[in-house]
């Protein structure tokens, strides 16, 4: 019998990270579990009952959870926000909290760091993307080819109809002669698409997505 995948999910009851775990959950060679400061609501817990929901605090690392991390085959970062007021705070929310995890990983056998950058980012979002190379660069520096790096664009869902909506008008602009490159240098892509090109890399088969456009 073949050995399942151990995935955890840092921002699994997130957007993006329902959506993958809506993919995973349903391929019985992965176990997943999900950490994150909720834990995970009912409703989450209910949906997928299959994962493992566990409450931590990434910045205050003990046995409990840790144990968890060291014995995956895979960690998942999709935490993030779009929208922060300067660079800083950017740093607050994405990349200090995982600064203690990514020390211990250092020294932690062969568990493998999946991060979802991203692949450009329109001038308002200057700082979302500077903050982004910033932990794609760590990451390469304390993990080296143990991370992993994808770079998706806007990924959207009628889950969150401001995305959806934003993603239907520059694909619809993207079929204009001469506009086509804006959906490339945009990386427009489904939720459900995305899902699926990090599920290649937990297989270990290539995805465009590793490539910046």
């Amino acid at each position: 019998m073949t050995a399942r995948i151990k995935v955890v999910v840092l921002g699994g009851s997130g957007f993006v990270g329902r959506g993958l775990l809506a993919e995973l959950t349903n391929d019985s060679r992965f176990v997943i579990t999900s950490l994150s400061r909720s834990g995970g609501n009912s409703e989450l817990q209910r949906k997928f009952p299959q994962v493992k929901w566990l409450q931590v605090d990434l910045q205050r690392p003990d046995e409990a959870w840790f144990n968890q991390v060291v014995q995956a085959d895979w960690i998942i970062d999709l935490i993030g926000v779009l929208f922060a007021k300067n660079q800083d705070a950017y740093r607050k929310l994405t990349l200090t909290p995982l600064l203690p995890l990514i020390k211990q990983l250092e020294s932690a056998g062969q568990t493998r760091f999946l991060f979802a950058s991203a692949n450009r980012a329109p001038f308002f979002l200057k700082n979302y993307l500077v903050v982004k190379k910033e932990m794609e660069k760590l990451l390469r520096s304390k993990l080296g080819q143990r991370a992993v790096l994808l770079y998706p664009g806007l990924i959207y869902n009628r889950e969150r109809y401001s995305n959806w909506l934003l993603a239907q008008i520059l694909l619809k602009i993207g079929k204009i002669p001469g506009f086509q490159q804006l959906i490339t240098t945009f990386r427009v892509i489904s939720r459900q698409e995305f899902s699926q090109q990090v599920k290649l890399v937990l297989l270990e088969q290539p995805s465009y997505l590793e490539k910046r456009t």
